[in-house]
């Protein structure tokens, strides 16, 4: 399975049991990520969609999973592997 090919729907169905877990996040950032990065016309846009995304999606997770969603999204946005 090649997550860099994978359709962002797939991807959460894909990590769906692993809500608790950075991997789902990371899957769920990278996906954004490559979206933002297919669609924006400039280093800037790229920057301030993918904030964006990434905030939206942070609203919408639930305060228990909160705390590794952000620590993914900050390795992520710094790139640092995890």
């Amino acid at each position: 399975m090649d997550i860099r090919t994978m359709e962002l729907g797939d991807l959460i169905r894909q990590g769906q049991s692993q809500t608790g877990d950075l991997t789902f996040y990371k899957l769920i950032f990278a996906a954004l990520e490559r979206i933002t990065w297919q669609n924006s016309s400039s280093h800037d846009d790229y920057r301030r969609s993918l904030v964006a995304l990434a905030s939206g999606f942070l609203a919408s997770i639930r305060p228990e999973y909160l705390p590794q969603a952000i620590a993914a999204k900050n390795l992520l946005f710094k790139k640092i592997d995890f």
